[in-house]
């Protein structure tokens, strides 16, 4: 199965990610919000981070889970490869990223993401699994 594809919109870029389960797509999401900041490849997941979001319903918890994410890679320079959704419920997501610290000479950055937005927002069940569909401000 495909994890993700990337979407073209004029003024924003996005992404489909897909999973048998609901849990793996809200990896298969982080794992293509991070392919768009660096290539996935250099990042060695040898560290990890506990991640816990709530909200109020479950596309919610998907915007909160990879704005959380997203926050960690700019407040601290993370970058994360694998994602492990320990526990998700409509209202909240228990998670360990792994990854490690920006390094300038082995990480090249692809894009600057500023943040995760609702416009077109996606997440739903699909006769092959789930379908989120994500857009973030670039």
């Amino acid at each position: 199965m495909v994890e993700f594809r990337l979407l073209e919109h004029t003024a924003d870029v996005g992404f489909e990610a897909f999973g048998a389960t609901r849990e793996e797509v809200f990896a298969n999401a982080a794992r293509a919000l991070f392919y768009l900041i660096v290539e996935l490849e250099t990042i060695d997941p040898r560290e990890e981070v506990r991640v816990q979001v709530t909200g109020p319903d479950p596309a919610s918890v998907l915007v909160n889970w990879l704005s959380e994410i997203l926050f960690l890679h700019d407040a601290e320079g993370w970058l994360f490869r694998e994602f492990e959704i320990q526990s998700l419920q409509d209202d909240s997501l228990r998670a360990i990223a792994r990854g490690e610290k920006f390094q300038r000479p082995r990480h090249q950055a692809k894009l600057l993401v500023k943040a995760i937005t609702y416009h077109q927002l996606a997440l739903g069940k699909t006769p092959r699994g789930w379908r989120a569909q994500v857009y973030v401000d670039i």
